[in-house]
């Protein structure tokens, strides 16, 4: 009577569950990243109905991007402006007052801090530094009113956006915006024709350029659950506080996007358009003192 395995099977059985958990563990791993994607979306819908109940209790304005409260006192931003609407997370008074954790944390970002969506700088003026006392042409300090979105249902209000650290390793920095600014996102791409329904040029999409976390201190590797160490180079460096602006497509490649009409979309990496999702005619050149170039 045979007794036990020999060598051999021992090893075809070896090699079998070593091919069956290659296949399985991306298809896991995948899952995963899903569900922190639903997550995600769930966070920015959550946003988007706060926004709404903020703008129709305020005579249909956006907040300020950060206000003062007094001349002396920290900074409040656009969530804690929407925070009574959501009650979600916690409120930073230390320095600024902006939300943490809760919906205002994405899952899938490498190391949890302040600011991990952006508000699209054409929709909420900054009254709390100094863009007005250096007078910035076309600039000023204000609200600003739903009335003066074109396309609602096309225009992006908030982003996910990427980790920066400008200064080296672990030296995080974080905005609460994302930038608007057509240089980040286009090479030129000329204006849209009516006619035609297309635009003078190809979107050349140069956000796709910064989609990195630059200098986070860790995060989980999504397949084997290891920490991984922070990917901080001279590239990083010459980016400086870009990637902290700007998208990040790290749910299987795509991003989610809440709308100025309340929905929420996962956008895949290459699909966002400049000129329909992020450019808003009026309030962008009222952002940057002149129109698209």
């Amino acid at each position: 009577m045979k007794k036990g395995f020999t060598l051999i099977e021992l090893l075809v059985v070896i090699a079998i569950i070593a091919i069956l958990a290659a296949i399985l563990f991306p298809v896991f791993a995948q899952a995963r990243e899903k569900a922190r994607q639903i997550t995600c979306v769930s966070n920015e819908k959550q946003m988007g109905l706060a926004m709404m109940q903020y703008i129709q209790d305020n005579d249909e304005q956006f907040p300020m991007m950060q206000w003062l409260q007094t001349p002396t006192s920290p900074a409040n931003d656009w969530q804690a402006a929407i925070f009574p609407y959501v009650k979600n997370g916690k409120v930073d008074n230390s320095t600024n007052a902006i939300a943490l954790g809760g919906i205002w944390s994405c899952p899938s970002f490498p190391t949890p801090q302040e600011a991990e969506y952006g508000l699209n700088f054409e929709l909420a003026r900054n009254g709390a530094n100094t863009w007005a006392a250096l007078n910035v042409p076309g600039f000023t300090v204000k609200t600003i009113n739903v009335a003066a979105i074109d396309a609602p249902a096309d225009k992006a209000m908030v982003l996910e956006k990427g980790f920066a650290s400008p200064n080296g390793p672990n030296q995080d920095y974080a905005q609460t915006l994302f930038d608007p600014s057509e240089t980040w996102w286009t090479n030129n791409e000329g204006p849209f024709n009516a006619q035609s329904g297309t635009y003078a040029g190809t979107d050349t999409h140069n956000e796709l350029h910064f989609d990195a976390d630059c200098g986070a201190t860790t995060w989980t590797d999504p397949v084997t659950g290891a920490p991984v160490a922070a990917p901080w180079n001279t590239t990083c460096q010459s980016w400086n506080t870009t990637p902290g602006d700007m998208p990040r497509f790290r749910h299987t490649q795509s991003t989610n996007v809440l709308y100025c009409d309340g929905h929420v979309k996962s956008v895949h990496r290459g699909q966002l358009d400049w000129y329909k999702t992020i450019y808003i005619q009026g309030l962008y050149e009222d952002l940057e003192g002149s129109g698209p170039q």
